[in-house]
């Protein structure tokens, strides 16, 4: 029988930090829930690795380039 696993991430010991990131999963216990999620992260990764090989274009928001701490240049 599985059971829904909510795995959050915290910064500090403080009962009243918010996580910074939550991932539910679906899984029997908690070690394979710690598993789904470790193999989740690691699929994100390579896919994000994988946009960085290719070249494609980074996206910035506009607040970020309103801001100037993204700037996009083009090499033509």
């Amino acid at each position: 029988m599985t059971t829904t696993w909510t795995i959050a991430v915290k910064i500090g010991a403080s009962p009243n930090s918010a996580p910074i990131h939550e991932i539910t999963v679906e899984a029997v216990d908690a070690p394979t829930a710690l598993r789904r999620v470790a193999a989740m992260v690691a699929v994100q990764e390579a896919a994000d690795a994988e946009l960085l090989i290719d070249g494609q274009e980074e996206v910035f928001s506009r607040a970020e380039v309103e801001a100037g701490l993204e700037e996009h240049q083009a090499q033509t």
